[in-house]
């Protein structure tokens, strides 16, 4: 008996490994990703994050309707609020067709790339690219039928405005990039680093005012690290605008957090404005001021 069971499993387990290895769930990866509407970009580097979910009916749910530039670096969150899985791809028109085509050989295939992701039912995936002009951008799920069923939508990637102001840009981003670091980590060191402190400075938070950067460092900014369990801080659809030596920012927010003490979560969305000054060739934030209230997502139409 003992005899026939070591044979018994040495067949399920080649047939099992065979089957596996035949057809189903494949892992999916690819070493080049540029596309006629871009590139994947790291995370780290994002300007802006869009949310969406995909749902059951075979459509993608934007929480804000992609507003896309020349050189964005977007991340994507995706949930899957559905109970099948679902796909999240990114390409132009020619792109994705070429994806349908291999996606009907291999039903199965399991994306985890630079410009798709497979998204389990009630999982979140994420994706960060970088948008060039030119062709017209696809999001689509290419998991044969979902496509034809209208899984799918289109957008247009905008000009550069401001091709002087490049560095000037990235530098300003770069900033924003730092606030949003030393909020979410209770550090102080890139307000210290990137604000210019001088008397009469204020700093406006949801309706309290930091007089000082002391003031905004010491009893604002690196509490937050004993007093919340997570704080998570997004900034997106940043705009900047230049008049010489002066610069001011305006970008949609999404912070949530936990508080330890009482257990309570929060998710709030809002906006804020910065207006920086530039000063021995370095750009300096001298104002914030910002505003939220409790986040309520709102239904776009497909």
């Amino acid at each position: 008996m003992k005899i026939k069971s070591l044979i018994l499993s040495a067949i399920l387990t080649s047939v099992f490994s065979n089957a596996a290895i035949a057809g189903g769930g494949h892992e999916h990866e690819h070493k080049d990703e540029s596309s006629a509407v871009g590139k994947p970009a790291e995370k780290s580097q994002a300007s802006k994050i869009i949310y969406l979910s995909t749902e059951d009916t075979m459509r993608f749910k934007f929480e804000s309707t992609p507003d896309l530039k020349d050189g964005d670096i977007v991340k994507f969150v995706i949930t899957n609020k559905g109970k099948i899985p679902h796909e999240f791809s990114i390409g132009d028109a020619k792109e994705q067709q070429a994806h349908r085509e291999m996606m009907r050989k291999m039903p199965n295939m399991v994306h985890e790339d630079g410009n798709t992701v497979t998204i389990a039912p009630g999982k979140t995936k994420e994706l960060t690219w970088q948008f060039k002009a030119g062709n017209e951008v696809v999001f689509a799920c290419n998991i044969p039928g979902h496509f034809e069923a209208g899984m799918f939508t289109k957008a247009t990637v905008a000009s550069s405005k401001k091709q002087t102001n490049s560095k000037d840009e990235r530098a300003i981003n770069q900033i924003i990039s730092g606030i949003k670091y030393g909020w979410e980590n209770g550090d102080g060191k890139p307000f210290r680093e990137n604000f210019l402190d001088f008397k009469g400075a204020r700093y406006i938070e949801s309706g309290g005012q930091n007089s000082g950067l002391d003031s905004l460092v010491n009893h604002h900014v690196e509490p937050e690290k004993d007093a919340l369990d997570f704080l998570s801080l997004d900034f997106s659809n940043i705009e900047i605008t230049f008049e010489k030596n002066f610069a001011w920012a305006v970008a949609d927010t999404r912070v949530k957090g936990k508080v330890k003490k009482s257990g309570k979560s929060f998710d709030k969305s809002g906006y804020q404005t910065f207006l920086f000054r530039k000063l021995n060739d370095v750009w300096k934030v001298v104002h914030t001021h910002s505003s939220s209230r409790d986040y309520k997502p709102t239904a776009h139409k497909h």
